[in-house]
């Protein structure tokens, strides 16, 4: 089966608001084996709606249409009667629905529902009603042929409850579309990886396609069909646990779904605690390991030692190095990971320093110098890096670069040693 998804508002196209709906759905389409023929977006206008759904009903490989947005109680949601219209159905109220609405007001606001919310309660004559438990507008369902059609609101947590309604109508067949779970590696490029990944491409069935996602210091690894057999699904999925394998050192999808979900449960699992001083980041860091569940296991302290007065009296940095080499510099790197790792009794430390734009540069320490600094057991490495984006672009890759270098620090400690393995 193939799918289109049919996304509706003007501040979609123009930028004002950045789409979920489209993403959350493609997502779940997938999941079930169902591939996203179309993705459309189009204008709060009635014409462009009915054009956009006519073309979709015109596509004998789609059998699942969904349509989200454009149902709510004001004069520019006009998704119901452009597909009425579509259609050639009249609107009819449906009582139910507008019991409910006058519910949600009467009981959750205690006030009387605005009578133009009553527009919420219309739906296409022979259209199957789907009931909100998130908000007023329902949606509806519509059979057209051999096409099931889902209209349902574009408030993104209305949409995700919406999911649900519609997973218990899909028809239930076998798999036609297959991707595989996403493989994650950072500390290596692109274009190494798919160097280091040439030698096992003969073990990838031809029935299966390659995707490579560069993504902030991270690329992630996937394989896709179409038209595939259990056999050759098998071996796709063995192809990518040989590269994993081969590429164990920066393979980090068994330990987390994000980079700092896999450094948090690595600590975790083996004790340690880790502080953190940064200063261009201005906290990155620590937000990105703080926003893990129970990262208290792991995560100390940490210090945001923006000026040279808050290095010295936080953390101690000498004076005659901060005059000498400058706040960006390898020796202010090493000394921040020397002195949080100190100041916290930890295990690790990590320092950050550099510049991350867009004034500050110079010609020899340019706009996206970064030192970073981990201070462990062994002693303490440092690392140089240079970033090209804007600011906060380059304190995004400064930050990813620390938490690859603790997650390298461990992969090389410990080896095989996590319990993955």
């Amino acid at each position: 089966m193939k799918a289109a998804i049919l996304g509706i508002g003007t501040e979609l196209l123009t930028g004002l608001v950045r789409d979920y709906n489209a993403y959350f759905l493609a997502q779940k389409l997938v999941g079930k084996g169902i591939l996203p023929q179309f993705i459309l977006f189009v204008p709060d206008q009635i014409e462009k709606i009915v054009d956009a759904l006519q073309f979709l009903l015109r596509e004998e490989e789609v059998k699942l249409v969904i349509v989200s947005g454009g149902l709510g109680p004001t004069e520019d949601d006009l998704t119901r009667e452009a597909i009425a219209q579509a259609l050639g159905k009249n609107l009819v109220l449906d009582s139910e629905a507008w019991n409910r609405i006058q519910f949600f007001y009467r009981k959750l606001r205690n006030i009387e529902p605005p009578e133009n919310n009553k527009r919420q309660a219309f739906i296409p004559q022979g259209a199957e009603i789907l009931y909100n438990e998130r908000g007023t507008a329902p949606g509806f369902k519509l059979q057209v042929g051999e096409k099931n059609i889902f209209v349902i609101p574009g408030v993104p947590r209305e949409a995700e409850f919406f999911w649900s309604v519609i997973e218990k109508n899909l028809p239930q067949e076998e798999e036609y579309f297959y991707r595989s779970p996403v493989f994650k590696f950072c500390g290596i490029g692109e274009s190494n990886l798919a160097e280091e990944i040439k030698p096992f491409l003969s073990h990838l069935p031809s029935s299966f396609n390659l995707a490579f996602l560069p993504n902030y210091g991270e690329v992630w690894l996937y394989v896709y069909s179409s038209h595939f057999s259990l056999e050759e699904k098998e071996a796709a999925l063995s192809f990518l646990n040989e590269v994993a394998s081969h590429l164990d050192k920066y393979f980090f999808t068994p330990y987390g779904d994000t980079l700092e979900e896999a450094v948090e449960k690595m600590m975790r699992e083996k004790g340690l605690k880790l502080a953190l001083a940064e200063s261009c980041t201005g906290g990155l860091v620590a937000n990105r390991i703080t926003d893990i569940e129970g990262s208290s296991q792991v995560f100390e302290r940490g210090y945001v030692v923006y000026s040279n007065e808050a290095k010295k009296e936080d953390l101690g940095i000498p004076e005659g190095i901060l005059k000498e080499k400058g706040a960006v510099s390898r020796e202010t790197a090493y000394f921040l990971a020397c002195g949080v790792r100190r100041r916290g009794k930890v295990d690790l430390g990590l320092g950050i320093t550099g510049i991350a734009g867009p004034g500050g540069g110079s010609e020899e320490k340019p706009v996206g110098l970064v030192y970073i600094g981990l201070s462990s057991e062994e002693g303490v490495r440092v690392q140089e890096f240079h970033f090209s984006g804007d600011r906060l672009m380059n304190k995004r890759f400064a930050s990813q670069s620390a938490l690859v270098m603790v997650f390298q620090y461990l992969k090389e400690k410990f080896s095989y040693e996590f319990s993955y393995h």
